[in-house]
């Protein structure tokens, strides 16, 4: 987990942790991380705020734009140059939490929220409280993956870390019951939800995650999605959507080959016309 002492290290902004009399200082949290798939809402909060005081001051920004603001009990929404939180934001004027709706993958990045108390300010005094929220906006189209009847299909995601997860989960179409799924602080063996017939003895879950489905069948045609979930450390989620196609020529070649052939009667057809128009002018 990224560390705000290391994030302001990163962007070249230094301060000095801690707030006590006669110090100019500002506090810190570690970086939120959040991710999330796009059309999602997300609310960002400010942590230790339950009502804002008149004299509080709340200032959002992502990089280097101001999005949102709250002053002398003032809310303000603003928007980058190209538009990406047009009708988007939304800040609650008793926290100063700030939601984000229907996202989209430009929404990914950091999020700065600097909480101040103008009634603490003084030559000798600075308060000010600092939360950071690393936002990952995860594209929803499915990653796609097609085989053919009795071939493999390997669902391999591209999760960092996985051996920092508790507990992996995949689940076919809107089931609730994992078909696969392993919880590392019970044991390292995957277990496979037995009851469903569909996928017995047909399934394989190692230890990176990935899902292999064996001898598939047109019935395992669907959409796939896992879930990997640590002990605080932010829910990841993806999606796989597979096609199982019958052995032998699939559906576009058929259909390509049907194509080509009505056009090349049509072509015959033609030249055979033509033939019998020039003859029938002899």
């Amino acid at each position: 987990m990224i560390s705000a002492e290391e994030y302001y290290c990163y962007t070249g902004v230094f301060f000095v942790s801690g707030c006590s009399p006669g110090v100019f200082g500002v506090e810190t949290d570690p970086v939120e991380i959040r991710e999330l798939m796009e059309g999602d809402s997300v609310v960002l909060d400010t942590k230790c705020i339950t009502k804002l005081q008149k004299d509080d001051e709340i200032v959002w920004t992502f990089g280097s734009n101001v999005i949102a603001t709250i002053k002398a009990n003032n809310p303000l929404l603003y928007d980058t140059d190209d538009a990406r939180f047009k009708d988007k934001l939304q800040i609650n004027d008793q926290t100063g939490d700030l939601t984000i709706r229907n996202t989209r993958t430009t929404h990914s990045g950091f999020y700065e929220v600097k909480i101040t108390n103008i009634t603490h300010i003084s030559i000798s005094h600075f308060s000010q409280k600092v939360y950071l929220h690393f936002v990952t906006v995860l594209d929803a189209i499915p990653t796609k993956v097609s085989v053919t009847t009795g071939e493999s299909a390997i669902l391999q995601h591209n999760i960092a870390d996985i051996h920092i997860y508790d507990v992996i989960e995949w689940k076919f179409e809107d089931g609730e019951t994992p078909i696969a799924q392993i919880n590392k602080q019970n044991s390292k063996n995957p277990s496979y939800n037995e009851t469903d017939e569909r996928f017995r003895d047909r399934l394989q879950l190692d230890q990176t995650g990935s899902l292999t489905i064996k001898n598939t069948r047109t019935t395992d045609s669907g959409l796939y999605k896992l879930q990997v979930q640590g002990t605080n450390i932010p829910t990841k989620h993806r999606k796989f959507r597979v096609t199982v196609d019958e052995s032998g020529l699939s559906t576009g070649i058929i259909v390509l080959i049907c194509v080509c052939v009505i056009a090349l009667i049509l072509v015959v057809v033609g030249i055979c016309c033509r033939k019998r128009s020039r003859q029938g002018q002899y």
